[in-house]
């Protein structure tokens, strides 16, 4: 009988659950998938994985090695597992605590088109979370104003202009674990055109007085002068027989122009010079 007895416990220890982890305490990134294992000396075991509180992720698979699919909730939670022997023998309860850590995020703002010309100011504008520290960097060809802050500016060149677009990308630096979360903004660039005004004076009284201005494709005219003037044409004709009341100050302003570009202005003087008085041909 003692033999049986001594035979009994020693079956009854080689059921116990060996399984051990290799670290006690563990930080993550949230939203992110790890793998955990224990090792055991038995065959056939089974393994009831949990995670404390519950919604601090999900286990994914069974037996001795599974993954948990972390949420976005920081906070620590108690990943325990205990192992139950073919034979129904359970182990004591293996745990480690796992700290989640805030996952950082990054927003550079939206997309934009803008009119623009060397020197032109770009006031950058993003938002970081759960982040140490924060930079931008550019693809353009000049640097970036207080590139670590939020906030920063930037100074368009003639070369950025020429390569139509500019893109800014923030940088949010994360706490160990999380990697850096990084966010994109592209300017788009619209050289900005200038606007030439003029007129074919001085005119005498009677001659022919027309305005000129600069073509810009897709933009809208809208010229005011003397007299009420008004005429919506680019260059146009105003009048094929001038008189002197037509002189004065004539000023032009395109509007709706491609890319954004606000409204230009400019302005032209006419000269209308009278035709000579002279009088009928008299004789002594």
């Amino acid at each position: 009988m003692r033999k049986v007895f001594i035979l009994s416990i020693m079956l009854l220890l080689s059921y116990t659950m060996s399984a051990q982890n290799q670290d006690l305490t563990q930080n993550v990134c949230a939203g992110s998938t790890q793998n955990y294992y224990v090792t055991t000396t038995l065959t056939g075991s089974g393994f009831a994985w949990t995670i404390s509180p519950a919604t601090g992720g999900t286990v994914v698979g069974s037996g001795n090695n599974i993954n948990i699919n972390w949420g976005t909730t920081a906070g620590t939670y108690t990943v325990q597992v205990i192992e139950t022997s073919a034979d129904g023998c359970v182990g004591d309860p293996k745990t480690v605590a796992v700290t989640v850590i805030a996952a950082p995020t990054a927003n550079a703002g939206s997309n934009q088109t803008i009119c623009a010309n060397a020197n032109t100011v770009i006031n950058l504008s993003g938002t970081v979370n759960n982040a140490t520290s924060q930079s931008w960097t550019t693809t353009g060809t000049a640097a970036i104003t207080n590139a670590t802050t939020l906030t920063p500016s930037y100074t368009v060149t003639a070369a950025d202009i020429t390569a139509g677009s500019i893109s800014f990308t923030l940088t949010a630096v994360g706490t160990t674990p999380c990697a850096n979360a990084v966010s994109t903004v592209t300017y788009t660039l619209t050289a900005a055109p200038t606007l030439t005004v003029g007129n074919n004076g001085p005119v005498c009284e009677g001659s022919t007085l027309s305005l000129s201005s600069t073509n810009i494709a897709g933009a809208t005219y809208s010229w005011t002068g003397p007299n009420t003037y008004n005429n919506s044409t680019q260059s146009p004709t105003v009048s094929s027989s001038a008189t002197t009341a037509m002189a004065g100050t004539y000023t032009l302003t395109v509007s709706g122009i491609p890319g954004g570009c606000p409204n230009l202005t400019g302005s032209t003087t006419v000269v209308v010079n009278p035709k000579p008085a002279t009088s009928g041909i008299w004789h002594n």
